[in-house]
């Protein structure tokens, strides 16, 4: 964080338990929290004649923008009457998610879902797992784990519980650069897939760099929540960084073994082992830390149960060790038994303590809530992670009793009821409700919500039963394909949902008009003058609030207003017409 400048530093006497000064803060806020700054308002040609009320809910830049003042100087000047320093890095910590989701979900698309399709049509064409490559089917795997599930999960974590670690220039820098580390390990990891007798040094080099990626974030994760232990979300996102970091260290042992023969020689267990790393270790401790802050407001399921919410990392992380060590063969394979029971038993508290089947229904469909059908992806990804839990269990104890693992048509089934029914339907929902939070929007491609539900759960429920079916039913491999297709399309639309929410401009900075969707926040911004107007019509609202949420669209304002949304939509757009019609006549009497 940036501090005050010199001329600005406050006494020892003053007091920093007040936010500090960010170019963002409205006008009114800065007023009503720092009462000696109304005066420098003033001086800049703010008006003094409302009674109770100082200031416009326009920010400060637009306010420096609009007075032609240089905005450095009006945050020094407002810095050293308020006491308190100047925080200029806020707003760009707040994208720096966006960089890691734009990735993540380009890798989807490509390498990930897209070369997985591919790979399924080849399979479905020729009725045979094994016509492609299994080193293919590796790389596609691991871009989807440390492409998709990896980045999207690390952008969050730097966007709200790390983000003191962006929040300078140079932790941001370090942030984006783990980003390209990451992007290009990933490349060294597919092409020595393609080409492992080629560039065998190459995978080991990758490897090796998503270790030190690894390393670096479970660093920061320690620093920053070790003072916050105690609590059970903290420990979980920092257990997440340790396993993330298992999971790096295991591919680099896996790629120095194969060598030259490339990922095609990985055993069953050792690619079961990877996704039980990437999924159980690292993806679903930082679901259960996120979780916990997260999943009572999305699911309005009140206040969560703390002693199953505790007993959940015990048993989870019990359960991901005893996976772990059954995998180097020296344990018996009841204790893989044992260990998916104990994760079992795991999320089992998870929802009973967090109420993720009995959520309270909507009291309001407003848009700030969110879409009323992304309630139902987390009880959908928990239902796939239920149901991949008890398919682990029946393949450990039918490998026990008839000494022979299951066939691979069952187990592929299993790794794709993890990834894609589990982990991508739930980054799908949680995506589409999250976001709009962290973008301080709303979605703006609400009627995507539901094709996209219907696509991941059909293509989902299609892939995992239909591969089960080509035990017994060769005619399963030639439907088998649509599934990929379904899902393919899911990630497509969620892809400009996400990317039009993330880079969106206000209907009114393109328009000039606004809509019931435009931002109320925004609104003001560009025209303070409307604020005094509808204060005098009646609105206690803006009367009474110290700012306006960027979120806050002009429709559920409306609404609170007891209006018409379209009826107010309707009478802003008259008022800002002839504001503008007044303007262009002026211009013209002026030029004459």
């Amino acid at each position: 964080m940036n501090s005050a400048p010199a001329s600005a530093e406050p006494s020892a006497s003053r007091s920093y338990e007040k936010p500090a000064i960010r170019p963002e803060m409205t006008v009114r806020h800065v007023a009503s929290d720092y009462p000696p700054c109304r005066e420098i308002f003033v001086q800049y040609g703010e008006p003094t004649a409302r009674p109770g009320r100082v200031g416009h809910f326009q920010p400060l830049s637009d306010f420096a923008r609009c007075r032609g003042v240089s905005l450095d100087r009006l945050l020094e000047q407002l810095s050293q009457a308020a006491g308190v320093p100047i925080d200029r890095e806020n707003q760009a910590a707040e994208q720096i998610h966006r960089n890691f989701i734009a990735a993540a979900l380009a890798i989807t698309l490509t390498l990930g879902a897209g070369w997985g399709a591919w790979l399924l049509w080849s399979i479905g064409f020729q009725h045979d797992f094994h016509a492609v490559a299994a080193a293919h089917i590796v790389a596609h795997g691991e871009a989807q784990l440390w492409g998709v599930i990896g980045l999207f999960i690390v952008g969050i974590s730097l966007r709200t519980v790390l983000m003191d670690a962006v929040h300078s220039q140079a932790g941001r820098r370090i942030g984006n650069g783990l980003l390209a580390l990451a992007l290009v390990s990933l490349a060294a990891g597919i092409a020595w897939s393609v080409a492992p007798a080629r560039l065998p040094g190459v995978g080991i080099a990758g490897a090796v760099g998503l270790l030190c990626l690894s390393l670096v974030l479970w660093g920061v994760q320690i620093r920053l929540l070790w003072p916050k232990w105690r609590l059970t979300w903290a420990r979980a996102v920092m257990i997440s960084g340790l396993w993330l970091t298992i999971w790096a260290a295991v591919t680099c042992l896996l790629r120095w073994q194969a060598g030259a023969e490339g990922p095609g020689m990985y055993s069953t267990a050792a690619r079961l082992l990877l996704i039980e790393l990437a999924v159980f270790g690292f993806a679903m401790n930082s679901i259960y830390g996120f979780g916990q802050l997260l999943l009572p407001g999305f699911l309005r399921t009140g206040r969560p149960r703390p002693q199953a919410i505790a007993a959940v990392f015990w048993l989870h992380n019990l359960g991901v060790a005893m996976l772990a060590i059954n995998s180097t063969g020296l344990a018996p394979k009841a204790l893989a038994v044992v260990g998916i029971v104990a994760i079992a038993a795991g999320t089992i508290c998870y929802a009973f303590g967090q109420h993720i089947f009995l959520g309270k229904p909507r009291s309001s469909r407003r848009p700030e809530q969110g879409h009323w059908l992304l309630d139902l992806y987390i009880p959908l990804a928990f239902f796939w992670l239920v149901v991949s839990l008890l398919m682990l269990v029946g393949g450990n104890v039918y490998e026990f009793v008839a000494q022979v693992p299951p066939p691979h048509e069952f187990t592929g089934a299993v790794r794709h009821a993890l990834t894609v029914g589990f982990m991508t339907t739930l980054i799908l929902g949680v995506g589409q409700r999250l976001l709009p939070v962290l973008e301080h929007t709303v979605l703006t491609r609400p009627g995507l919500v539901l094709p996209i539900l219907i696509l991941i759960g059909v293509g989902n429920l299609l892939r995992v039963t239909l591969q089960l079916a080509t035990i017994g039913a060769p005619w399963a491999y030639a439907v088998m394909p649509v599934s990929s297709l379904l899902e393919w399309t899911a990630l497509l639309l969620f892809t400009i949902s996400l990317c039009s929410l993330m880079w969106r401009t206000d209907p009114l900075l393109k328009t000039g008009r606004v809509t019931r969707f435009s931002s109320l926040a925004v609104l003001l911004a560009e025209h303070p003058w409307l604020e005094d107007l509808l204060i005098e019509n009646g609105s206690s609202y803006l009367a009474r609030a110290r700012t306006v949420p960027l979120e806050l669209t002009i429709g559920s304002f409306a609404e609170s207003e007891g209006q018409a949304p379209h009826e107010f939509v309707d009478y802003i757009n008259n008022l800002l017409d002839q504001r503008r019609l007044s303007k262009e006549n002026g211009v013209a009497a002026t030029s004459l």
